[in-house]
């Protein structure tokens, strides 16, 4: 059986790439565009996910995510992602990133950890599930200001 590292990695590369091009071309469908037809984004931690559900789902699909960024992306100005950790277990098919996200709108800039947990079909060329751990500190902060923008 031929290595699926390679292939894999590159999955990996493109997922990243376009989730900071999508918010520089201002478009979402890049988003989706190495996610598998079927995939379904998750986010985690639960308990953070209850305090707001206004903002998140447990689960989504994939053109639920794209129209929840489409108006998040009409306010942040630019993103840079910084790949700090990959862990690729070609067995089961799967990898971990740990991924440090700065997001930049008119008036702020917010960083951020997030931790994928992907998991990619057979071949590797597509991600089947994304489980999206989130930095709560960091996005409490981001989302409190949110509300009170809204009250």
């Amino acid at each position: 059986m031929a290595d699926i590292r390679p292939v894999i990695q590159k999955t990996i590369d493109t997922f990243v790439e376009n989730n900071t091009l999508a918010v520089k071309k201002k478009d979402t469908t890049l988003l989706s565009s190495v996610l598998a037809d079927g995939c379904i984004r998750m986010y985690r931690p639960l308990s953070f996910i209850r305090q707001y559900p206004q903002f998140f789902k447990p689960q989504i699909t994939n053109a639920e995510y794209e129209a929840q960024m489409k108006s998040e992306l009409l306010t942040i100005q630019d993103a840079a992602q910084n790949v700090t950790r990959t862990v690729i277990d070609t067995t089961q098919r799967a990898a971990t990133l740990w991924v440090e996200k700065t997001v930049y709108t008119a008036a702020s800039s917010s960083t951020v950890e997030v931790v994928y947990d992907l998991s990619f079909t057979e071949d590797g060329s597509k991600i089947s599930q994304v489980v999206e751990f989130v930095d709560t500190s960091e996005s409490i902060k981001v989302l409190e200001q949110i509300l009170s923008r809204m009250a």
